[in-house]
């Protein structure tokens, strides 16, 4: 299963289905786009409590200057996996690892020892 991230493509406006984050990429749920006072209210990230923004998406209520907490318009695009792995004599292999590093530290003491191999997932779109 491929992996994704958001990616922003612009300023937040109501006609937008979603997803949506802030200016700094944090993942934002809307609750409501507009409530009784005409704020627009969503959790952003892993928080409890609901965050407000003005009808078009600033969060500073003045207008005066764009801040990282303002709601952005977003979309999905797929994000390559990325891994190592070491090779043993045997047909044997490792489990994944984050890093090339982390990958030959865990070879160390294994025994019959090969490569470590680099494993990206080549997504929709990329040459071959």
């Amino acid at each position: 299963m491929t992996q994704t991230k958001l990616e922003i493509i612009g300023p937040y406006t109501p006609e937008h289905e979603g997803p949506f984050c802030t200016r700094d990429g944090v993942v934002v749920e809307i609750m409501t786009k507009k409530d009784r006072n005409g704020k627009v209210l969503g959790y952003v990230g892993d928080r409890k409590d609901l965050t407000e923004w003005e009808t078009a998406g600033q969060f500073d209520p003045t207008r005066m200057s764009d801040t990282e907490y303002d709601l952005m318009n977003a979309r999905e695009v797929p994000v390559a996996r990325e891994f190592w792995v070491n090779e043993f004599k045997g047909g044997l292999f490792s489990e994944a690892h984050t890093s090339a590093d982390d990958a030959m530290g865990a070879s160390i003491g294994m025994g019959a020892f090969i490569r470590t191999i680099h494993v990206r997932e080549v997504l929709p779109g990329e040459g071959a």
